[in-house]
């Protein structure tokens, strides 16, 4: 019961957090104006946008087929991962996420599980290790940001480091080390109890512990390494480009000189707000994103509206788009098959 609240009060605060951050992000922002911009935007590049999206997240859902093959339990397996259902898995969990922060991430490893015939928790396994892979890129790749606005480099400490490093200032010290014995606690308890667990290979928990092991070795397992390199880097190369296309659809890129290098530094920052934990980046992208085009293109809050509407609201009616004709596919799929 305890755990359940947990559950909702999370769920509960994503959503305050969502929609606080939502309301301060367009609160100067002539809405009726941001639609005078919208009605005149260049359509035509929504195909080429779709199809990027589409490419980006089959290279990941490529990315994780070679994961889930590396695992020993898939070893035992005639047929190899099936590549439309990692895909279809990844869509509908980026749907579920609008539910809930990482809602969708439960259902696309339960999805992955049924149909594969793989543990959940080496599936897990696999998930974590990808989302740590990608933690490592996106810190490699925010090193360019700085060197790509180097000339706002003041404007990007007032955005992004200043608040931060004002936080921390305010705590106190005995909060930071009360705040560090209790981690070292816990992750003392943790190691003593996988321990002690792992003396009884006969309990669930110690084969659920090793299969999640099983999952995190994955990518250190795997005999395709280069390969995975080469399709993170494919998959943040389109992330950039989906950044650029809309500010070639609302006629945004020759007025503010806003290049696919650019647009690259943006999306990062952009990524900034999605890590937040609201409901598929909801309110907090938009927040960083209008800040971050007015602080260093000086874009009125009106443009930068238009253009983070643009890019969440479109990406989110094609997670909802794909991800239900998804439900649809494999409901009427046999996973037995």
């Amino acid at each position: 019961m305890r755990e359940l609240t947990s559950k909702w009060l999370l769920r509960v605060g994503s959503f305050v957090l969502a929609g606080v951050l939502l309301w301060l992000a367009l609160r100067n922002v002539d809405l009726a104006e941001v639609w005078a911009i919208l009605s005149v935007a260049h359509y035509v590049w929504m195909l080429p946008l779709a199809l990027i999206t589409i490419a980006s997240h089959w290279i990941r859902a490529v990315r994780w087929k070679i994961f889930l093959e590396a695992l020993p339990q898939h070893q035992s397996h005639t047929k190899p991962i099936s590549t439309l259902n990692t895909f279809l898995s990844i869509m509908i969990g980026n749907m579920a996420n609008y539910a809930g922060p990482r809602i969708g991430e439960v259902i696309r490893i339960g999805n992955v599980s049924r149909r594969e015939k793989l543990p959940f928790s080496a599936v897990f396994g696999t998930v974590f290790a990808e989302r740590v892979f990608d933690l490592a890129t996106f810190a490699i790749a925010l090193i360019s940001v700085p060197i790509i606005f180097s000339q706002q480099i003041a404007e990007l400490w007032r955005l992004l480091i200043q608040p931060i490093h004002s936080l921390l200032l305010k705590i106190s010290v005995v909060w930071w080390f009360s705040g560090l014995v209790l981690m070292v606690g816990l992750f003392v308890g943790a190691v003593l109890f996988v321990i002690k667990v792992a003396k009884r290979p006969d309990s669930k928990l110690f084969r659920t512990l090793t299969s999640f092991k099983d999952g995190i070795l994955s990518l250190v397992k795997s005999e395709q390494r280069v390969r995975i390199g080469l399709l993170t880097i494919g998959m943040w190369a389109c992330y950039g480009v989906m950044a650029y296309i809309p500010f070639l659809l609302l006629g945004q890129a020759d007025i503010y000189q806003i290049g696919p290098i650019e647009a690259w530094g943006i999306m990062l920052i952009g990524v900034l707000g999605v890590i937040l934990p609201s409901p598929g980046g909801l309110g907090t992208f938009h927040f960083v994103t209008i800040q971050s085009l007015g602080l260093l293109f000086a874009m009125p809050n009106t443009d930068a509206a238009a253009y983070a509407l643009v890019s969440h609201a479109g990406q989110m009616l094609f997670y909802i788009l794909v991800g239900t004709i998804g439900i649809l596919y494999l409901g009427n799929v046999d996973p037995k098959k």
